[in-house]
């Protein structure tokens, strides 16, 4: 449990903040996901205007700052990111791109997504969802879900052309057009393009993406969408846990490179006004080729030179009946299919050149019921229930939601949530480190909070606390040499985001994240995550044409490792950006940011010092 002195230490803070920031439109909500298309449920969002405003070129930079995640990236703009969601690994968040997951198990992260793969520019909005959403979506979704949407078609034919270029290297353009066909369909096509060439960390990253969807715009009973995704890119970098430009000693780059096609359709089709229902249809294909160079002997073994050529496909469909049988009760009853295929070619260089290769197929069935009861007009209750079942697993999750309206000003949730994730395809099936007995990692999620919101005052905030318990951990033993299933690791801790509108033109937010960790049984302290972090922003309207951003960050200690050093406990940071809008009468947007103006020098990943100060300057014109 968490001891009096850190919470004593927790509420001070929440104090202060509260103090300092809040909001009459708090940013920042508790977040449920849900099949039921009535369900109007608070999550935490990131329009493209904010998302823009921040004039940012990596997509990690878009998610810091949010409580409860840790977000880090190696290197420059383009290394490989690390992602948490209230302490959980980084291969227990789904992420979804316009509703398809592509999460891919057969690599060596345990099918963690790398966010530096995906250009913010093309992004409408994101969703983040916390806890287990294994009553949604299945495998994977033990922490928390990232859901990308991706520009969209509207009614109004819109062209905007976005050129940016920074201080240290990283240039690219974007370009946004909807048209719409007749009077059946829009149309929406975006693309982009970035080269990050940062010679200064041996970094360099170029990508390329491509979305183009069409879906009606008749307003009647029966509506459909299709959109198309492709991303592909080449980067070199320092290995993971290699320590970096700092302190690797093989000084020659990984090489990898990546393609990633989605299509996914989707029909809706309203039967009377209280019964409907939709089809969807996605797959997913994932290419990776990584040329890694080993990393010498340190503190740890050293890490053989390696090739590995990997190859994802996911297909999914599920069908959804959604019936309003009144004001008060609606229900959902769904199911769904997965077939997965991962395939891995691969080279080892022992000393001796070893093949590594395998070959695994998997299909997952699953059915699904949730209801929104609401007995009256300030409370409601959300139950969701779910049963996968594949060839080695038959696992059943529940989630449950109760929301009241206290006052006027005040509303109370309760959130409780369960999760499973099915072993990767590295884990179980690698020649070498695989286990073909490894069992399905779990949790449980319990989160209570508390929202309070004064318009007359223009201050709102949200009080959470939650509990998290993931069991059966995947970890590899050196000692057997293969993946096993580990005891219990327990994370505790509250998050508070508050925010105040001054006035009309000056709007402050801030947020504050503790978390206490216990591993249990394991003599090991996780990464990337300390237990105490806050953010602060502000947005200030000098003129309807000119706006300022800032944002504050800060971080306490933790701990990371490398090969070269163990693990160690690094020291916390802080990090200032601002940022500058200049909007034209003539339809041009003038960005301009200066990323860590203090130019701290920490490091997000061991040994991967950051870029430092920087400066990025970004025009997009609407035709």
């Amino acid at each position: 449990m968490i001891h009096a002195s850190k919470w004593a230490l927790m509420c001070v803070s929440i104090l202060f903040l509260c103090l300092q920031v809040k909001a009459n439109d708090i940013e920042v909500l508790s977040v449920i996901g849900s099949h039921i298309k009535q369900t109007n449920l608070p999550k935490i969002t990131l329009s493209s205007d904010q998302i823009q405003a921040l004039s940012v070129t990596s997509f990690a930079d878009v998610l810091r700052g949010l409580p409860g995640i840790d977000i880090s990236q190696q290197g420059g703009s383009s290394g490989l990111t690390f992602l948490s969601i209230r302490g959980g690994e980084p291969n227990f968040v789904v992420v979804l791109i316009d509703g398809v997951k592509v999460n891919d198990p057969t690599n060596s992260r345990g099918g963690a997504f790398d966010l530096a793969t995906f250009d913010p520019n093309i992004i409408e909005k994101v969703d983040v969802y916390y806890g287990s959403f294994s009553s949604v979506y299945g495998s994977d979704a033990l922490s928390g879900v990232l859901s990308i949407q991706t520009k969209q078609a509207t009614d109004e034919r819109t062209i905007v052309a976005n050129v940016n270029a920074a201080a240290k290297g990283v240039k690219g353009d974007s370009t946004h057009i909807s048209l719409p066909l007749s009077k059946v369909a829009n149309f929406n096509l975006s693309a982009s393009l970035q080269d990050d060439d940062n010679s200064t960390f041996g970094d360099a990253f170029k990508r390329t993406a491509f979305v183009a969807s069409i879906k009606s715009s008749l307003d009647t009973t029966s509506k459909w969408q299709v959109t198309g995704f492709y991303s592909q890119g080449q980067g070199q970098y320092f290995p993971e846990d290699s320590g970096g430009d700092r302190l690797a000693l093989i000084r020659e780059p990984e090489i990898r490179d990546y393609s990633q096609i989605n299509i996914i359709a989707k029909a809706y089709h309203a039967i009377h006004d209280e019964l409907d229902i939709s089809f969807d249809g996605a797959s997913s294909t994932r290419k990776e080729l990584i040329v890694s160079p080993g990393i010498a002997e340190g503190i740890l073994d050293a890490v053989p030179a390696i090739i590995s050529d990997t190859k994802y496909e996911r297909r999914d469909f599920s069908s959804t009946v959604n019936y309003h049988y009144s004001d008060n009760l609606s229900t959902a009853l769904g199911i769904t299919l997965a077939k997965e295929l991962g395939n891995m070619q691969s080279i080892i260089d022992f000393g001796v050149l070893i093949d590594a290769n395998y070959l695994l197929e998997r299909e997952t069935k699953s059915a699904f019921s949730e209801l929104i009861y609401k007995p009256n007009a300030a409370s409601s209750i959300v139950a969701s229930i779910r049963q996968d079942q594949s060839d080695v697993l038959k696992a059943l999750t529940k989630r449950v939601l109760a929301n009241t309206q206290i006052n006027q000003n005040t509303k109370i949730s309760a959130h409780y949530s369960e999760g499973f994730k099915l072993p990767s395809f590295f884990a179980l099936a690698h020649p070498l480190v695989g286990n073909p007995e490894l069992k399905p990692e779990r949790s449980k999620n319990i989160e209570l909070s508390i929202a309070v919101n004064n318009n007359e005052n223009n201050i709102a905030a949200t009080l959470s606390v939650y509990q998290n318990t993931y069991s059966g951990l995947v970890d590899f033993d050196p000692e057997l040499f293969t993946n096993v299933n580990r005891s219990e690791v327990r994370i505790q801790g509250a998050e508070l985001s508050s925010s105040y509108a001054m006035n009309s033109d000056i709007n402050v937010h801030a947020q504050f994240t503790y978390s206490d960790i216990s591993t249990l049984e394991l003599a090991e302290n996780l990464r990337r995550r300390p237990k105490y972090k806050s953010s602060m922003s502000a947005l200030y309207h000098f003129s309807p044409a000119l706006s300022f951003t800032a944002r504050y960050f800060i971080s306490g200690r933790y701990f990371d490792s490398s090969v070269p050093s163990g693990t160690i406990e690094v020291k916390g940071f802080t990090q200032l950006d601002i940022s500058a809008h200049w909007r034209r009468i003539d339809h041009i947007n003038w960005r301009f940011q200066v990323n860590n103006l203090l130019n701290s020098r920490h490091e997000e990943g061991l040994g991967f010092r950051n870029s430092g100060l920087n400066f990025t300057l970004s025009v997009s014109k609407q035709f």
